[in-house]
């Protein structure tokens, strides 16, 4: 990651980091808490697609993490709320390529 201060995302309405937890839930994505120099995302290991975000982060960095990792899979075969859909397309415009 750049060394540049990140714009984090504006939870809609108080979305919880549970609610994004239970998405990657329904897409069999695990997530993993870790400690480490990094601020984490979305990550294929051993073939399968994960999510780790650093342990010590705030709350709503790890949103901001969770929402970004999430916006870049395919949400179309299961249910997301609307709110969280809508954090996750925010998250979307502004991930690079």
């Amino acid at each position: 990651m750049g060394s540049g201060k990140r714009r984090m995302v504006k939870p809609a309405d108080h979305l919880s980091l549970g609610d994004l937890e239970a998405v990657a839930g329904r897409l069999a994505i695990p997530i993993r808490y870790e400690k480490g120099e990094m601020r984490g995302g979305l990550c294929r290991l051993h073939g399968a697609w994960q999510i780790i975000i650093n342990a010590d982060l705030a709350d709503e960095e790890k949103t901001d993490v969770l929402a970004e990792s999430l916006s870049q899979v395919n949400l179309d075969a299961i249910y997301v709320p609307p709110r969280v859909r809508q954090l996750l397309e925010q998250a979307r415009s502004r991930t690079p390529g």
